[in-house]
């Protein structure tokens, strides 16, 4: 039956509306999660332009003000939650081979990718402008801390003489992030992952190797 109607039958009795159980208000961790669900999944369904702070609010069960105290801006809050989203640069796999942490990196990073974050981010990055405020925004905060991650992984490879020192630079380093970059924006389908595996080894490894 409705809410109309439950109301209504109520009112007949002489007893009024029903009164709605208040919702539980999230706080905490819980509550930052719940916002930035809330940023993907507008971000998802509406894009950067028609997203508001109202609309995360309402989406994630909570007032604006609760926003408005951890991000004095949308850009702000999109920004946090595409960083809360991606692997955090310190989290770059180390299992002892070059080649294997190489591979496992780029499947973490297509994992989200294929994610409705990555759908998120590939809405975000179709909508504003290349040169603008808010993307140099995003590759600061976001895109610039983890573009290390494939050095550091180089690095250590170099250290356990998997690789050799001298074929090791930052334009090596760039080739794998740059190739799945390339092809999540090129390409509405998920990344493939024979197409992970054949960067790193029919691209990188071949270069690096002694």
């Amino acid at each position: 039956m409705s809410g109309t109607g439950l109301a209504a039958d109520a009112a007949v009795e002489g007893q009024g509306p029903p009164k709605r159980a208040a919702a539980s208000r999230r706080r905490g961790e819980n509550l930052e999660r719940a916002i930035y669900s809330a940023v993907i999944a507008q971000l998802e369904a509406v894009g950067y332009a028609r997203l508001t702070m109202d609309r995360v609010a309402a989406d994630a069960r909570t007032g604006k003000a609760a926003l408005y105290r951890r991000w004095p801006s949308k850009a702000e809050l999109v920004v946090d939650t595409l960083d809360y989203a991606l692997p955090a640069p310190e989290d770059a796999p180390d299992e002892g081979n070059v080649r294997d942490d190489l591979v496992e990196h780029m499947r973490q990073k297509a994992e989200v990718l294929n994610s409705p974050v990555g759908r998120a981010m590939q809405s975000l990055l179709a909508e504003i402008d290349r040169d603008g405020p808010m993307v140099r925004l995003v590759q600061e905060r976001v895109f610039q801390p983890r573009q290390n991650v494939f050095q550091l992984i180089l690095e250590r490879g170099v250290g356990r003489g998997e690789i050799r020192s001298g074929r090791l630079s930052p334009l090596v380093a760039e080739l794998g992030p740059a190739m799945l970059v390339q092809r999540f924006l090129g390409d509405s389908s998920p990344v493939p992952d024979d197409y992970l595996v054949a960067v790193v080894d029919e691209l990188i490894m071949p270069i690096v190797r002694p």
